[in-house]
């Protein structure tokens, strides 16, 4: 009879316990898989573990080591330098970049069976496939939306409220490029992955106005809910839900998509190139999708799940929070993009951030 590696992991810790030894002791044991990516999914406890890391080590025998990052281009370059890496989750339009710079592998789907119960526009879906292959694994998905405290502001129609005298020194936007995104909302301008510069002058301008009513610009998902629990903020922009959370500190906040309409994403796992423990990368990514963990996922994050078959675990009012119970609201959604001319982008951010006072 083969008996898997896990088990013997299990049965090695069993024996140190017996021999004294702490658990802490025990687990740091364990072989390390390594993961990295969006900071958002990260335990809300633990911050170099992932959701749902629990159940898999305690399955498997694999101790989770989770590097969480802010933004796509810290996610490329770490995924370029870092030698230790396993599995990236990565959202929708770094897929193709990490392909391109051979920094991914292609993934056996035989060995990740939950796949086949994916939500239809995210299974074989053509971001993820290259050259016959599959190289990305959806796991959550949402659009970034507007945050509000719902005890203080009605429910906002328009992303025009974050420019409001009224709630000066109350916002708060994530420091990333999706505040362009948004601000060519405003504008009515759909095409935000591809501004022109005339555009794109127009942004900016609209932007330093914004300088004067933000109370910062949030570096990512700690910042921001350090910044939503003091009461410091009260408007913002989140590219996840996290009002479950905010509950627990007696904040009620709530998420809504103006009438412009909102951009999106989707995150999935991929194999580094750099991947030393194929089999058992393999079976992490089937246990992050199976519904359980997904159920996890999107009561911590607010974020929709990848996997349909959760649905059968969620209540009616999660579902229709999530907008599961309607087919079509994926796909309204304009889905993250690669930038064609991403320095113009950059330069507006930097002239922004050099005259925020």
């Amino acid at each position: 009879m083969i008996v898997p590696k896990q088990t013997y992991a299990l049965i090695a810790i069993f024996f140190m316990l017996v021999n004294g030894d702490t658990i802490a002791e025990s687990i740091a044991n364990l072989p390390v898989l390594h993961v990295a990516g969006w900071d958002v999914y990260s335990d809300p406890e633990y911050r170099n573990k992932t959701i749902g890391y629990k159940s898999f080590e305690n399955q498997f025998g694999y101790s989770i080591e989770f590097t969480p990052l802010n933004n796509l281009d810290e996610i490329i370059y770490y995924a370029e330098t870092n030698k230790d890496v396993d599995v990236l989750i990565i959202s929708n339009e770094g897929i193709e970049i990490l392909y391109k710079m051979n920094l991914a592998e292609k993934l056996d789907l035989e060995k990740i069976p939950y796949y086949q119960d994916l939500h239809h526009s995210l299974r074989y879906s053509s971001w993820s496939q290259f050259d016959g292959g599959v190289y990305a694994v959806p796991w959550a998905w949402g659009p970034t939306g507007l945050l509000y405290d719902s005890k203080i502001i009605a429910e906002p129609e328009s992303w025009n409220i974050f420019w409001d005298p009224k709630y000066r020194g109350k916002v708060s936007l994530w420091n990333d490029v999706s505040m362009i995104w948004i601000t060519a909302l405003t504008l009515g301008y759909n095409n935000v992955y591809n501004l022109t510069q005339d555009q794109l002058n127009e942004v900016k301008q609209k932007l330093l106005l914004l300088n004067d009513q933000v109370h910062s610009y949030y570096k990512g998902e700690q910042e921001e809910l350090e910044l939503l629990i003091s009461g410091k903020v009260f408007i913002t922009n989140s590219w996840f839900d996290p009002s479950s959370r905010l509950n627990k500190h007696n904040r009620e906040f709530k998420m809504v998509i103006p009438k412009e309409g909102a951009v999106g994403m989707f995150d999935s796992y991929m194999l580094s190139r750099n991947n030393k423990l194929n089999e058992i990368s393999h079976q992490f990514i089937n246990h992050q999708i199976s519904p359980e963990i997904q159920l996890q996922l999107s009561r911590i994050t607010g974020l929709s799940p990848s996997n349909i078959e959760t649905l059968a675990f969620m209540t009616q009012d999660e579902i229709q929070a999530l907008h599961l119970n309607d087919p079509s609201y994926f796909r309204k959604m304009i889905l993250w993009n690669v930038m064609p001319r991403k320095n113009l982008y950059e330069n507006v951010m930097k002239e922004v951030r050099q005259q925020i006072k």
